[in-house]
């Protein structure tokens, strides 16, 4: 082990722990597996474990190990560099568990909205797989009967509340002595505020005093049941009121057996009226978040056997922690404002009867005032001394956020990061949802918002803010992408914007090549070419040698004769751009001068090529080059426009050094003083390629190419002109087609006007 001074060198400690890993990963890296299981199962309220294992075919490096796991596409945790992370809830294994291929996900505490799709993602080096593995849910139903007495010879209902399970299919059915019983009315499920669901069957009859001896049994058949379940319920049957025909046969005795029969017939429909009262009244459902601004109903019913004349109000319970101010009005009012029968604007209250089944809906419109509140539903009967409330749980409101375009800060460092930012507007609560930033070819990373805000009307903007490395922008198609997630259900916002798009990009300028003397006469010769005005900073620049009448160019290296100095980017005055200067210093113990200037017929051309991601072709300085002008042309076209069939002009430019130049179409109709440029709107396609080395080697040409739609009459007279902006220009030049005709048009005029 190498020591320095009698002390440990800390780099080679370093080196001796990366060696195997390194060497390993140099040979077994291919070798990444990861295994899941299609599917794993939970019951709601205990811990949930999703399987993963890799293997990287031999010992694992955590210094290369990177795992992640994701819910949908929301990150819930991942171990990169030797940290772990996670989102509350979720867990990964310990360090020695992960070293033994273990990557598996902890739930602590497993609820309905946790059910879905996982992914493991295991990177290992240079390589990456994943699995997915699915989490199914079980919640066991609960069964709960009301038992009260029945009276003989009256219709009554037994009802059977089935609670609390996990998923929505089961099977409930009420029997006789063993005997699966028909004609049963089954509630639809309501869904609990923990997303388990309810519902009720109810068997109707009349039951007679023999019924006394049979069991009536409810049975529940359901996924999280290992085998059903069932609860019994015996009959209390208590026998009829017995004042009727007590007073029937009074009656009869007084008044005769006509008036006897219609007394005894009176008083039976009053026993029937009166019969035991046995009903249910479930729970209020309120969704798990009402939508501001966006129309929801809930529900109340009472289910069984109970008066026709039942009257159902609804009242309204304050927040006692009100996030939005109430206007003065609420504050004086009592803690319970009755909102039936006299409703605010846009509430109203609707009754339904089915059976033996009554429902009374309340209708609204959720603003910020209502988020906290509750609502009581009250059935009434103060004759039969019937009085049943349901408090629903909280009202919760909810705003989706609002997302903007992706945007680029305006203040930042081109030598340090790119500040990417989007803004979530109008959303409530102030709780803001995930925010995963990444760009393609990468992964994505989870951003808190910089910045929330209150708006005046009670919602937020948050402002989040993604810096992105300079140094990693390194392609113009490269797009930088952001996902909202709004929750459970809701489809995500996505955003992406393009560096094209987002104005980065700045192109070099490149100067011409100077000349200087670096050393003494006859010892070397400097050429030096300035790079300025671009972004990102870096770019490639390349000297070349070229001799006279040769075809090719050569690359210059580093030798005995030369030395090539690409140069440093700097930042630039403006604070938003780079510039460097490269240099190539010729050494040799010859007079050099021959080689690069004085004669022509001896003359050997140099060349600085720079590359940079804001161009498709580099751009080239030479020292045999100097600027020259583009010659136009004339702008081919046909004698004469046929109607319906398009046509294509063409102008060839030509001659022009340096390659960089721009090429307009306009387009002057009959009767116009003046043309105007083509646009992308218009039908016309304008084409013009990157021009192309002429055969002297020291120009450049390029044909460029305007496509016509279909010509009509509107086009007979039309001009067309091809102008050209070029560095060696000090004006734009342009070159017309000449006023075009189209075919027959000219000649119906000509006669029309004979």
């Amino acid at each position: 082990m190498a020591t320095v001074g009698g002390q440990t060198d800390a780099w080679a400690l370093r080196l001796g722990g990366l060696l195997l890993p390194l060497l390993f990963l140099g040979t077994a890296g291919s070798q990444l597996q990861v295994t899941t299981a299609p599917s794993s199962t939970a019951r709601v309220g205990s811990g949930a474990l999703l399987q993963c294992r890799f293997d990287v075919g031999g010992l694992v490096a955590l210094d290369f190990l990177r795992v992640t796991w994701y819910f949908w596409e929301q990150k819930l945790a991942w171990y990169e560099l030797g940290r772990s992370q996670d989102q509350p809830g979720a867990s990964l294994p310990s360090e020695k568990e992960l070293e033994s291929g273990d990557a598996s996900l902890s739930l602590a505490v497993a609820t309905v909205s946790d059910e879905g799709l996982y992914r493991c993602v295991v990177g290992y080096g240079t390589q990456q797989r994943q699995g997915n593995t699915t989490l199914h849910l079980l919640a066991a139903p609960t069964i709960s009967i009301p038992r009260k007495p029945v009276v003989a010879d009256a219709e009554t209902s037994l009802l059977c509340h089935v609670g609390r399970f996990f998923p929505e299919d089961v099977d409930v059915v009420w029997m006789r002595d063993g005997q699966v019983l028909k004609g049963s009315t089954r509630s639809s499920p309501h869904r609990n505020t923990d997303g388990t669901f309810n519902l009720t069957l109810t068997y109707t009859f009349t039951p007679t005093h023999s019924d006394a001896s049979s069991i009536f049994s409810c049975r529940v058949r359901h996924d999280a049941l290992e085998q059903p379940i069932q609860q019994d319920v015996p009959l209390d049957i208590r026998a009829g009121d017995q004042t009727g025909a007590m007073v029937g046969a009074v009656l009869g005795i007084l008044l005769g057996a006509g008036a006897a029969a219609a007394a005894a017939i009176y008083f039976w429909r009053r026993r029937k009226k009166g019969w035991a009262v046995s009903y249910n009244v479930p729970d209020v459902q309120v969704p798990e978040r009402c939508l501001l601004g966006q129309e929801v109903t809930l529900h109340c019913s009472m289910e069984g056997t109970f008066p026709e004349d039942v009257a159902v109000t609804w009242e309204r319970i304050h927040s006692e922690d009100r996030t939005v101010p109430e206007s003065a009005g609420d504050q004086e009012s009592p803690e319970h404002q009755p909102l039936f029968p006299a409703l605010p604007p846009g509430w109203r209250v609707t009754e339904e009867r089915a059976g033996t089944r009554l429902t009374s809906s309340l209708t609204f419109t959720p603003t910020l005032q209502d988020d906290g509140a509750r609502v009581r539903c009250v059935f009434l009967h103060e004759a039969k001394r019937i009085r049943e409330e349901r408090v629903s749980p909280e009202i919760r409101v909810w705003a989706r956020p609002q997302v903007s375009e992706i945007q680029v800060l305006p203040e930042w460092d081109p030598r340090d990061k790119v500040p990417f930012t989007v803004q979530l507007h109008n959303f409530y609560p102030r709780e803001v949802p995930p925010i995963q930033w990444g760009w393609d070819g990468a992964g994505s990373w989870r951003e808190d918002p910089t910045q929330i805000d209150k708006n005046a009307d009670g919602t937020f903007t948050a402002t989040s803010v993604w810096r992105v490395p300079s140094r990693s922008l390194t392609r113009p198609e490269l797009r930088v992408r952001v996902c909202v997630q709004h929750g459970p259900g809701e489809p995500a916002s996505e955003r992406e914007l393009s560096l094209r798009a987002a104005g980065l990009l700045r192109p070099p300028d490149v100067s011409e090549i100077s000349r200087t003397e670096s050393m003494p006469t006859g010892k070397g010769v400097t050429l030096s070419c300035r790079i300025t005005g671009h972004f990102p900073g870096e770019l490639s620049v390349t000297w070349l040698r070229r001799g006279k009448g040769e075809d090719t160019a050569v690359i210059l290296r580093d030798s005995a004769e030369c030395r090539v100095e690409p140069g440093t980017a700097v930042l630039a005055r403006d604070g938003k751009s780079f510039q460097q200067e490269t240099r190539l210093i010729r050494l040799s113990p010859e007079n050099l001068k021959s080689h690069i200037h004085l004669s022509p017929k001896k003359e050997k051309e140099y060349s600085c090529r720079v590359g940079h991601l804001a161009l498709e072709t580099p751009i080239e300085r030479s020292t045999a080059c100097r600027p020259r002008p583009p010659h136009l042309g004339e702008v081919s076209h046909p004698q004469a426009l046929v109607p319906g069939q398009p046509e294509t002009l063409r102008c060839l430019i030509s001659g022009f050094y340096p390659g960089q130049l721009a090429v307009t179409w306009l387009r002057k109709g009959t009767g116009e003083k003046a043309p105007r440029p083509l646009e992308s709107s218009d039908p016309h396609r304008m084409h013009t390629p990157a021009p192309t080395w002429a055969p002297d080697g020291k120009s450049y040409s390029v044909e460029s190419e305007l496509r016509l739609p279909p010509a009509g009459p509107e086009d007979d007279g039309v001009e067309y002109l091809c102008r050209v902006q070029h560095e060696a220009l000090k004006e734009p030049e342009s070159r017309s087609s000449g006023r075009l005709r189209v075919q027959g048009h000219s000649e119906s005029t000509k006669a029309s006007n004979t």
